[in-house]
């Protein structure tokens, strides 16, 4: 395929097949004697055939989406994409075909994310699970995703706090105006603050992480919140676990039920949640690896071992006191719509309250929902990152930071976010 010349009037499509599938660009040996990449099929004779890339040595090694394959007389060709780029057309001998799981566990080495990912590239019968390194380094536990290892969750536990105050909203036992001086009165400004404003963390609360000396209870967490939060009587804005510690006081209060309990009945009893752990003043009772975070210190992996801590997860019941992993996650956040735990149109109302977050997930973006967890101080790490519905979706979680080139926790998921959709 030296050009134009190289295609005679007889090369005529022999035939054609529609199926996609994904493959790696190979065989791309060296500057000048990679495979070509055209613009037009291999059958087009007239003058506007040309190479689109020049060699395919360009993108050796990258992973494409092959989307037509034309045989004719001098070869089979294949037309590719690489994420959202047509690229134009190979020598099927320039490629070779691989799995959706072989992409997306390369992308986890590519920039050393030591943890665990859920994928889905076209909803929940096409998914991906890939796991990158130790759980527990010094005991040869490797990372995984079956219930035999559990990441402490971090902030992605709002959204199952949204979602009972969503049910409690949709059966009439709070409305999105609900003031927080019926359940907490002390709190300043609380006869101005709504439920819809905590869920979209606009109620002008604010608060400092601590760790506690002793794990606590639900009630002691409560009380330790009130003492230490600030309400500045603003409603522009501001991220802070408070308002989910409340809710989670209240969703008590109002069913006359534990927080722990609401969840187990609500949430994981709902979806078949078989591998979260609530902590709370009790250690946690598991025969699962709890995941030790871990700082990669460039080319050493595995260094300044870092244990979770109870007493600090404790202390904050609905924003972060759970330990899971990432396929139990990815139940809760399809029972949010298919009517396990809320119908389409709750959910729609649960991510509404606010423009930016709602209920526990950012909303900014047109169609795609995201969430992002960690501890200040600590190397765990956890991000959801989907389309409305799921269909394409990304769940990652981490117990090692930072990541190859500086590439944030967020940014990662993203890219796992366009693996799901591309490929």
């Amino acid at each position: 395929m030296a050009g134009n010349k190289a295609f005679a009037a007889y090369n005529a499509v022999m035939a054609t097949s529609n199926k996609h599938y994904d493959a790696q660009i190979v065989n791309q040996t060296t500057v000048k004697r990679g495979y070509n990449l055209y613009t037009d099929g291999p059958y087009n004779t007239n003058a506007t055939t040309k190479t689109a890339d020049g060699n395919g040595y360009k993108y050796n090694n990258a992973y494409v989406r092959v989307l037509q394959t034309k045989t004719t007389k001098t070869g089979t060709y294949v037309l590719l994409r690489y994420y959202n780029q047509k690229l134009g057309w190979m020598n099927i001998h320039g490629i070779k075909s691989v799995s959706f799981n072989t992409i997306a566990s390369n992308m986890m080495k590519q920039y050393n994310v030591v943890g665990t990912a859920v994928l889905a590239s076209a909803g929940s019968n096409n998914t991906a699970v890939v796991s990158n390194g130790y759980a527990n380094a010094l005991r040869n536990v490797v990372n995984t995703s079956n219930g035999t290892v559990v990441y402490p969750l971090a902030s992605l536990q709002k959204a199952m706090t949204g979602a009972i105050i969503q049910q409690l909203i949709s059966a009439g036992q709070l409305t999105p105006t609900t003031p927080l001086s019926k359940y907490y009165p002390t709190v300043p400004y609380s006869s101005q603050i709504t439920i819809a404003e905590m869920l979209s963390m606009t109620s002008g609360i604010d608060n400092t992480d601590v760790t506690p000396s002793s794990q606590l209870t639900e009630n002691q967490a409560y009380a330790s919140m009130i003492q230490r939060l600030k309400s500045t009587g603003q409603n522009t804005y501001n991220y802070s676990d408070a308002n989910f510690v409340l809710l989670a006081g209240i969703i008590s209060k109002v069913t006359g039920k534990s927080y722990a309990q609401n969840l187990q009945s609500r949430i994981f009893n709902a979806v078949g949640m078989k591998n979260t752990i609530i902590v709370g003043s009790k250690q946690p009772s598991t025969k699962s690896t709890v995941a030790v975070g871990y700082t990669n210190q460039g080319k050493y992996n595995y260094q300044d071992a870092d244990a979770v801590s109870y007493a600090r997860l404790s202390a904050i019941p609905g924003a972060g006191n759970l330990l899971s992993t990432p396929s139990d996650f990815y139940k809760f956040v399809q029972g949010l719509q298919n009517g396990q735990i809320l119908s389409a149109s709750q959910f729609q109302q649960l991510t509404s309250y606010g423009n930016y977050y709602s209920g526990g997930l950012y909303v900014n973006k047109d169609g795609l929902k995201y969430n992002n967890g960690s501890f200040g101080g600590s190397s765990f790490h956890t991000s959801y990152y989907a389309r409305d519905d799921n269909y394409h979706m990304a769940l990652v979680f981490m117990n090692q930071y930072p990541l190859v080139g500086g590439i944030s926790a967020k940014a990662f998921t993203q890219k796992m976010y366009d693996v799901a959709t591309y490929y």
